[in-house]
């Protein structure tokens, strides 16, 4: 019998799993949930699915075995602890949420409802990601820095601070976690900004640029920089030193040694990959596969809070 899944939110992120969805066998999608009343119709008829604009009305009235939630930042919260207590397995969107505390009671939910969850980090199922972990076995990385350099997105919300958290909780925020997910826990925070660069722009108020130092743990020393002030091409990624090499990550990798370099493309779809593993997971009430489960994903947004909370206080923050 195949899975029934729902979706909370019908925007481009959820069109994205909706599109890996059609591709897993034993899948089902039943219903799709939206505010916006002419989106979410338009999603139903085009996954024959029954639209709703109240999840709430949706759970009651679906069997639903895992759920979507593919809401903006500001909207994440209740619906995670409604699904939960029905037992509905997660798979929710980053940020997960723009608050620590609200994040902690719906991990408290998840975790008293033995909830399955993965969280939309799919850099962490490249094949290149594994081979960068691969790369630094045994290996002392002395500094890192990590990109997200670009443009303004296209949607209202992105731009207010207090519906996307900023570009370090919204959008950075995949740098943040690669780099949890390559070196270990951060245990402080540095974090500056800077504004007056976009006046052309109705109803913003975030930052046009920053760079968060990292200590970690281990006594590694990264920065990470963001930018949404460029009109021109990206630069998504990550530069990791060693004494003996170098290794640059934009997707793909590049291993430059002192006499050779060597360029490794990525062959996989990670997000069609961190899909299918959330439905075997599902499937089979295994979740060890997950690469990223709520609790993991709480531990990044506590990072991008402090990097906010730095640039306010001004002054390192320590986790």
């Amino acid at each position: 019998m195949a899975l029934r899944i729902g979706f909370v939110g019908t925007g481009g992120i959820a069109n994205w799993h909706l599109g890996h969805l059609s591709k897993i066998e034993g899948t089902k999608v039943v219903s799709v949930c939206d505010v916006n009343k002419e989106r979410v119709e338009a999603a139903a008829i085009d996954w024959k699915a029954k639209p709703y604009t109240d999840y709430e009305r949706m759970l009651n009235e679906q069997e639903l075995d895992a759920l979507y939630i593919c809401t903006p930042p500001f909207a994440h919260g209740d619906a995670e602890i409604s699904s939960a207590e029905r037992g509905i397995h997660l798979f929710i969107e980053k940020p997960i949420s723009l608050s620590l505390n609200k994040a902690k009671e719906i991990e408290i939910s998840i975790m008293k409802n033995k909830i399955i969850t993965s969280v939309g980090y799919q850099r962490r199922y490249e094949d290149t990601v594994d081979k960068i972990r691969f790369n630094l076995k045994g290996s002392i990385p002395g500094l890192f820095m990590g990109y997200y350099l670009g443009r303004i997105p296209g949607v209202d919300w992105w731009r207010r601070k207090e519906k996307s958290g900023g570009q370090m909780i919204e959008q950075t925020t995949h740098i943040f976690d690669l780099a949890r997910y390559l070196f270990g826990e951060v245990k402080n925070v540095f974090a500056v900004e800077r504004r007056g660069l976009i006046e052309d722009v109705k109803d913003y108020n975030i930052e046009d640029a920053s760079s968060v130092t990292l200590v970690l743990e281990s006594g590694l020393v990264g920065t990470i920089y963001s930018a949404c002030f460029l009109s021109y091409a990206e630069k998504v990624g990550m530069d990791i030193y060693l004494k003996d090499r170098k290794i640059e990550y934009d997707g793909g990798i590049k291993i430059i040694e002192l006499n050779q370099e060597r360029r490794i493309s990525s062959s996989t779809d990670a997000g069609l990959i961190e899909d299918q593993v959330f439905i075997e997971a599902v499937k089979s009430g295994d979740s060890s596969n997950i690469k990223s489960d709520y609790s993991d994903g709480l531990k990044t947004l506590e990072v991008t809070l402090a990097a906010n909370e730095s640039i306010k206080k001004e002054k390192v923050i320590k986790l």
